[in-house]
């Protein structure tokens, strides 16, 4: 295993002063010290500090690595970078270490993922060749990791269940202990052609390592392929299941990426299907976790990143080195019915301060900013960042939110590297917005978010404008 770690530590070398010059590189959100970061894996709050951990490829700026990335923070906006903590290194992980959990129990820290195998051959890697093994290891400190346990395998899944079983998350629940796993189901439609279908598998123990199937969950109608990431667990006394649905077909102004991701409020006699409301209306959300801070708060972080995008959505910062962060920290709460997701409030107690600004413009190099918008009129609200020929708009008209990064004639800015135009619409007329700037990051909280758009662009430092357009009480101010 050392060989494997000695690798990135040379990459890490060889890159680092491309890396940290680039000019996209953010100050509040978890990165990859070089090459590829991916979901978010086993967070927690561990001995009162925030641990994160994240698929990660640093040998490889366009991914398909197979290491645990890790960092830590106090605050949750200041993040230390330690070296990877998994790899591929049994049987059961050669092909990758995938994504997991963290639970946290008698001092200790119990970490939860998939061991993948894809064999070389002539498969689908969907009903042959592909082989996904739960695993665990332990740890005392969050760095230095046990020997590998096997807790489930193909023998252990349900008939009907595909190869693709993964993504692990584990909680307690009085004296038994259950685990989340996301899977892809054969099904097929009335006229016998194979349309297989996404469920959640839940599997129950009495002690971590033995572990027995407990129910699956599975919509009547076809609601995507295959769920990733699933995630259960309770807000203000209400269960929610999370999950990322694959192979939604596209509309209007809801399930416009290529994946989504989403949570439902389990109802007896409902799918979960028919309470599904998407996490993020951007351009750049996927395979959130959440965990239960020590003060009591549930946190909310993703992937601000979509899979299977590269050519289509491109991130400018692959030239230096390394792609793709997380998304800011989330506070999740309830109102009206819905999950709403706003900045953890660490973010709001940084020492911002009023930005000098003329004729609603101003230039944010080198700054972190934070734009809070109140509604006093019916009238648009248009905020640009970046230039005409080069930017981004948000536009907010009652209750619909645009975020956009094409012209009048349609065409693409250089900036959103490829990434077009994406609708919200909030429960009433919108009346209030925060939209917080990070470098390369943009993530847009609308109704105390009500609604969240997520979005990565690149502009160049002297391109880094905004302008403000509209009666609406503004307050701007950097960090």
């Amino acid at each position: 295993m050392e060989n494997f770690f000695q690798k990135v530590r040379d990459e890490v070398k060889r890159m680092g002063k491309t890396v940290e010059d680039c000019p996209f590189r953010t100050r509040y959100h978890i990165m990859p010290p070089v090459g590829w970061l991916n979901d978010p894996n086993g967070l927690c709050q561990f001995r009162g500090v925030f641990h994160a951990y994240f698929q990660y490829s640093p040998l490889n700026v366009h991914g398909g690595g197979g290491y645990w990335g890790h960092c830590t923070s106090s605050d949750l906006l200041h993040w230390d970078y330690h070296e990877p903590v998994l790899t591929w290194d049994i049987p059961e992980d050669r092909n990758g270490v995938y994504s997991g959990s963290a639970l946290i129990e008698d001092n200790r820290m119990y970490l939860f993922y998939t061991g993948n195998i894809k064999l070389p051959g002539d498969y689908d890697y969907i009903d042959k060749g592909r082989i996904s093994t739960q695993l665990l290891v332990e740890s005392e400190d969050g760095q230095h990791m046990s020997a590998k346990v096997k807790l489930l395998g193909m023998e252990d899944y349900p008939n009907g269940i595909t190869q693709h079983v993964r993504d692990p998350k584990v909680w307690k629940e009085g004296n038994r202990y259950y685990m989340v796993l996301g899977a892809r189901k054969r099904a097929w439609d009335a006229s016998g052609a194979r349309r297989d279908k996404g469920c959640v598998l839940i599997y129950v123990s009495e002690d971590k390592r033995l572990w027995k199937f407990f129910r699956e969950l599975a919509p009547e109608k076809d609601f995507g392929y295959m769920w990733e990431c699933p995630d259960m667990f309770c807000l203000e006394g209400r269960q929610v299941l999370s999950f990322c649905p694959q192979g939604l077909p596209s509309e209007a102004e809801r399930f416009q990426n290529l994946y989504q991701s989403g949570y439902s409020l389990p109802v007896p006699g409902k799918d979960p299907e028919e309470t599904f409301r998407e996490w993020d209306m951007g351009f750049d959300f996927y395979a959130p976790q959440t965990f239960l801070s020590q003060d009591g708060r549930r946190i909310l972080i993703g992937w601000a990143g979509m899979p299977d995008t590269e050519c289509t959505q491109k991130n400018l910062s692959v030239e230096n080195g390394w792609q793709h962060c997380l998304t800011i920290p989330g506070e999740l709460s309830f109102k009206d019915g819905k999950i709403r997701r706003m900045p953890v409030r660490e973010l709001f107690a940084l020492p911002w301060r009023d930005a000098e600004t003329e004729r609603k413009c101003y230039h944010w190099e080198g700054q972190t900013v934070k734009l809070s918008c109140d509604r006093i009129c019916s009238e648009e609200l248009r905020i640009r960042l970046g230039s005409q020929e080069n930017g981004m708009t948000v536009r907010v008209k009652d209750d619909m939110v645009e975020l956009s990064f094409l012209d009048e004639a349609g065409k693409a800015a250089l900036c959103g590297g490829g990434r077009g135009r994406r609708l919200g619409r909030t429960r009433k007329a919108a009346e209030n917005l925060l939209i917080l700037i990070d470098s390369s990051i943009a993530e847009i909280f609308v109704n105390d978010g009500e609604i969240v758009f997520t979005t990565r662009f690149y502009l160049n430092p002297q391109e880094r404008d905004l302008e403000i357009h509209g009666q609406w009480k503004w307050e701007l101010q950097v960090v």
